[in-house]
């Protein structure tokens, strides 16, 4: 399995990474001093890279490559050494915002001689570019050899071909990279690049990674569920509303027994009154991806431009591109921010996609945007011509979570190419029913693409019945906040980063001194059967210390604190 390790130099005392160390210094003899004869070929065939951060490579043990990091403590760079002061300030410093505080240097990036002709450099670039932008660098600088300038360049560096200087048998020129423009420009492929790390192969189109791992540990045995806490996947905590459980509880027989409505049509007409929409305006099927997977191919096509926001819950994304294959922007948002959404930005750049897909409150964020509204009236193509954008679709899955919010399922009737899916799994606790319903104009034509009996006859039972309780969930989701204020707290003081949420769900980053990555952390978590969500390929801004934590009950949340507290500690200890 391949695996990319970060690690910094002088060596902590571990075994593996004093093995991959000894690698790195016959790799680099290899190329350096055999192959570019750079340097003079020593007996003991090591040559250590006297960088401070590197991130390598390896597959069952055996280094592939690596890249090592200089960051701005530890000027003066190399690139000093081979280049004037006049010519760097002229061409490489010249583009960095702060060349003193914010710019790194990538001291050396080498491939083994088996592995090139690989994508292995993009992938090494891509760990070194969010590197980089989590430790408040701004820009990347490096010297190349000509062999290999192309390469650079097509990885987003701008090569300063003009300032060359040989050194041994080789020709280097001075590069420079900006690094969130390149995050940006490179967003589809860096994506894929961390799909290839999760799953180990280059093409991952069958589906996409959810929750839910917790399954795989406990099969169907209830007795063993019972044991592990399920913070990987958003839901509820608190059981459907009396009523439901009454209903079902007293129909079971016959709910295995007969078929339901054949188009939810009972279903259909309580949403509608609930949400005092149109009934030929809701269509319903077996939760929010069922609908996605139904709809989103009758309203794009492999020509649409599209655009998502990022990080964002990762369906839309997966249908998008290997199912229906649309051309795919991200409006990356970052934690700088606190992930808000600039509506003028957005704007500017929905409007020339053919359509936008929204989650608010974006899942894993936790973030409300209050100005929703105002956006989807400015970029809709029916109100503003020189707009391009003729979908405008909304994920409304967690609005009930936020009692001020206001939902914009009234809002369809008054704009064309709004639609408001929404699930009814996460806040009304109907996640194994899969029940939910999306609300727009084009339903009328829409709804022939969904399947007869698209939702179980518990699943319509028990969502008419969710429906007409609010009152009952409103006290629950009161619960929920109440949780996740505590959890919040005690997570930051654990030394936790952590971001505020309006739903469910936090989204942290580990602290900084545990030495975790969130895919250690979610591994030695889930041995302690504890199931928590590794974020970092949930957005392109998101760094490998992302980790996103469901708000469970009182007494989950607390056996959640212990292990998490005792792992910490096992890996302060064990770094001292």
């Amino acid at each position: 399995m391949v695996k990319f390790i970060r690690f910094d130099f002088p060596l902590r005392q571990d075994e593996r990474i004093n093995d991959v160390w000894s690698q790195i210094s016959s790799i680099r003899h290899d190329v350096y001093a055999d192959e570019l004869q750079q340097y003079e070929p020593n007996t003991e065939r090591q040559m250590q890279d006297p960088g401070k951060h590197f991130i390598a490579c390896v597959e069952d043990g055996q280094l592939m490559g690596y890249i090592s990091l200089n960051p701005p403590s530890k000027q003066p760079f190399r690139l000093t050494t081979y280049f004037s002061e006049e010519d760097l300030s002229k061409s490489v410093f010249a583009l960095c915002e702060d060349p003193s505080s914010t710019t790194f240097e990538v001291r050396a990036l080498t491939v083994s001689s088996t592995h090139r002709g690989t994508n292995l450099s993009f992938h090494l670039m891509r760990h070194a570019l969010e590197f980089v932008v989590e430790h408040g660098g701004t820009d990347i600088v490096a010297m190349g050899h000509t062999d290999v300038l192309e390469l650079y360049e097509k990885n987003g560096m701008t090569v300063f071909r003009d300032v060359g200087v040989q050194h041994g048998q080789t020709v280097y020129c001075p590069m420079h990279l900006k690094a969130e423009t390149a995050m940006r420009k490179f967003a589809e492929k860096i994506q894929d690049s961390r799909e290839f790390e999760k799953t180990g192969q280059e093409d991952n189109e069958d589906v996409c990674y959810h929750g839910g791992q917790s399954w795989d540990a406990s099969k169907f045995d209830f007795e063993v569920r019972d044991s592990l806490i399920v913070a990987d996947v958003l839901d509820s905590p608190f059981p459907p509303c009396p009523e439901v459980l009454e209903l079902l509880g007293g129909q079971l027989e016959r709910c295995c027994q007969e078929s339901p409505p054949t188009q939810c049509e009972e279903l259909i007409q309580t949403i509608a009154e609930v949400r005092d929409v149109p009934a030929r305006h809701v269509a319903v099927s077996s939760g929010s991806s069922s609908l996605m997977f139904s709809l989103l191919p009758q309203l794009l096509n492999d020509q649409s431009r599209v655009l998502l926001l990022s990080p964002m819950y990762g369906e839309y994304s997966h249908i998008l591109e290997h199912v229906i294959g649309c051309h795919i922007t991200y409006f990356v948002l970052q934690d700088k921010d606190g992930f808000t959404i600039h509506p003028k930005d957005l704007i500017s750049q929905a409007k020339e996609h053919d359509a936008v897909i929204f989650v608010n409150p974006n899942s894993p964020t936790g973030v409300y945007c209050d100005s929703m509204l105002d956006i989807v009236k400015q970029i809709g193509q029916s109100a503003t011509p020189s707009s391009k954008c003729k979908m405008i679709w909304i994920d409304e899955t967690y609005i009930n979570y936020v009692p001020t919010a206001t939902s914009l399922e009234p809002s369809t009737s008054s704009v064309p190419e709004l639609i408001v899916c929404k699930s009814m799994s996460k806040c009304y606790a109907l996640s194994g029913l899969r029940v939910a319903y999306a609300v727009g104009q084009q339903m009328v034509k829409l709804r022939k693409f969904i399947p007869p009996w698209a939702v179980s006859l518990p699943g319509q039972l028990a969502a008419v019945a969710a429906l007409r309780n609010e009152a009952y969930y409103s006290a629950q989701y009161a619960m929920i906040h109440r949780e996740r204020a505590k959890m919040q707290a005690r997570l930051e003081m654990l030394g936790f980063r952590v971001f505020p949420s309006v739903a469910n769900y936090l989204l942290t980053y580990l602290p900084a001194d545990s030495g975790y990555t969130s895919t250690a952390f979610v591994e030695d978590c889930r041995a302690e059967g504890l199931f928590v969500r590794d974020a970092q390929n949930m957005g392109i801004s998101l760094p490998r210390n992302a980790v996103r934590f469901a708000i469970r009950t009182e007494e989950e949340n607390e056996q959640m604190l212990e292990i998490i507290s005792a792992l910490l500690s096992t890996a302060s200890s064990s770094s001292d």
